[in-house]
């Protein structure tokens, strides 16, 4: 590769810190964010619910992020032991609240084919496309509901 006399050298690595890690996601993020005139971070919060009893005990939860007035959920798991109880639906909902109180018009997830993409249609979530392309027919399902 030819370099620019006024360029500094640079070289590729794939001994990567955390700071220059962070470094590299901010970059991004204050790219997307100028891009998009600022609309990438709104509403900008964080839905993060847990399910626990009283004792303490994590039996659940969801994180959820947001941007461009979506909903993202980026992890919903509930223990096996308690799994179709209505807990995961309650979440959903929870959050799905939370999301249109701050003006978010629709949500956005993904899943594979051994995880929870019957679940997510029950809860009224469509599929748009799906990835076939990994080993042993695992699919992956990226699904959209308008809230």
């Amino acid at each position: 590769m030819e370099m620019d006399k006024e360029q500094p050298a640079l070289d590729l690595t794939s001994n990567v810190s955390q700071e220059e890690y962070r470094q590299v996601c901010w970059g991004l993020f204050g790219y997307n964010v100028a891009q998009t005139d600022g609309l990438l971070k709104k509403p900008g919060i964080d839905i993060n619910l847990v399910l626990k009893d009283g004792e303490g005990r994590v039996w659940g939860g969801v994180f959820c992020e947001t941007w461009l007035y979506s909903l993202y959920i980026d992890v919903l798991w509930i223990d096996e032991s308690i799994r179709g109880r209505g807990y995961g639906r309650a979440l959903m909902e929870e959050a799905e609240r939370i999301a249109c109180e701050h003006g978010c018009t629709f949500a956005h997830t993904t899943t594979f084919s051994y995880q929870a993409p019957d679940f997510y249609q029950r809860v009224g979530y469509a599929i748009f496309a799906a990835m076939d392309d990994y080993p042993e027919g695992i699919v992956q399902y990226f699904l959209k509901k308008r809230l």
